[in-house]
């Protein structure tokens, strides 16, 4: 079991870092709690030290603090986790200020940073916050990305802390040995939505994020595979982010159609081991999109939609001995749909998943961050994956396949 530092930044999420300490101490991992400044205004340190059975520390100097006790905090810690961290706690880590005992101890300690951001959606998405961020990836940090929806703030966007499944899953893996079973492959990824134009600003897609895809990107990489990942891009949509040492075995090409994407894929595909399809492919496009802005009118008006590109079906017919892994998003008989697409298509491994109905909401699926399915083979193998985040699905699809 290891042993873990957990920092607190003041967030209105830092609540929910009490139930990260909680399920911690229940699978037999050490546990101390550092609180910023500001931490103590959202979450209890009462709290945090019943679950953790020590001391929850946040004071630099004075009675009882050893001028050295951040040195001895440093050296403890297999790892050190920053959750809920604010764009504040970014800044200061990504700058190597230390002028508490959380950045104190960031600053002093070898072991490895695990980083779970959460702010308001404006605050993510500013550049400065984006290039600390991408510092600190840099020097070796692990992300654990944050989650899109409502805002304490009442607002809509990217910024909610990581669900805390998914923030243990990421700690699981940190402390687990590495696995590189896939040394020296290179394996081909498709993923996120496709998008079809309606007129010159108008278009139609659906709900995927590529949060899925990014993790098994992410995990394959961990494993020491080469990723080309042909993503499909809109608002909201989740990048892998390589690891540390990794950065130069992902390469990433950017789409929007089905059309695009296919091409890409088909150019990527001879260097391939294997194929991963994850992407949300749009079955449909628009025949004849205006190359202008259609005038709103009073009068219905309707749209000629064509099959498009099947791109998963067009990579299998020109396949030349790769593997391949698709994924099949189902609302009604899930297991049954998701063997047909495995036969239908010449698939080696299908992994079949529930996504909500129309106006429903779901833990699968497209826009949360966790995930549960049937792993299906062509050789009549059957694996029910529990619930658990998307990057924990992906390392339990890789433990399968690799």
């Amino acid at each position: 079991m290891a042993k873990i530092l957990i920092a607190v930044s003041g967030s209105i999420s830092a609540y929910k870092v009490a139930d990260v300490v909680s399920e911690l101490g229940k699978a037999g991992h050490e546990v101390q709690c550092l609180l910023s400044k500001s931490a103590g205004e959202f979450v209890s340190p009462l709290v945090l030290e019943t679950l953790s059975g020590r001391p929850a520390l946040s004071a630099l100097f004075g009675k009882g603090v050893s001028g050295t006790e951040h040195i001895t905090l440093a050296r403890w810690a297999d790892l050190m986790v920053v959750a809920p961290a604010s764009a504040n706690m970014l800044a200061r880590l990504a700058l190597g200020m230390a002028d508490d005992l959380p950045s104190t101890v960031a600053l002093a300690t070898q072991a490895p940073i695990l980083i779970a951001p959460a702010m308001n959606t404006v605050m993510w998405d500013k550049p400065i916050v984006q290039q600390h961020l991408a510092t600190l990836v840099e020097r070796g940090a692990e992300v654990v990305q944050p989650a899109s929806g409502l805002l304490a703030c009442g607002e809509v966007g990217m910024g909610k802390l990581a669900p805390v499944v998914e923030i243990l899953a990421a700690i699981e893996r940190a402390v687990l040995p590495k696995k590189r079973d896939l040394e020296g492959k290179r394996i081909l990824m498709t993923a996120g939505p496709t998008t079809t134009a309606i007129d010159a600003v108008r278009y139609i897609t659906n709900h995927s994020t590529g949060r899925m895809g990014a993790s098994m990107a992410e995990e394959a990489l961990r494993r020491g595979a080469v990723v080309d990942y042909v993503l499909g891009v809109d608002k909201g949509v989740v990048r892998p982010v390589a690891p540390k040492g990794a950065e130069g075995r992902l390469n990433l090409v950017e789409v929007r159609t089905a059309e695009e994407m296919a091409a890409a894929a088909l150019e990527k595909l001879p260097l391939a081991q294997g194929v991963v399809a994850t992407a949300a492919v749009m079955d449909y496009s628009v025949a004849a999109p205006s190359a202008s802005k259609l005038k709103r009118a009073s009068d219905a008006i309707a749209l000629d939609l064509v099959p498009s590109t099947d791109v998963l079906g067009t990579l299998r017919k020109a396949a030349e001995g790769q593997w391949f892994l698709g994924f099949a998003a189902e609302t009604d008989n899930v297991e049954a749909h998701g063997k047909g697409k495995l036969e239908a298509k010449g698939l080696d491994y299908l992994f079949a998943n529930e996504v909500a109905k129309l106006g429903a909401d779901s833990q699968t699926g497209f826009s949360v961050g966790t995930n549960a399915g049937v792993l299906l083979s062509a050789k009549g193998e059957r694996h029910e994956l529990a619930l658990g985040s998307k990057a924990d699905i992906a390392r339990r699809i890789w433990d399968i396949i690799a």
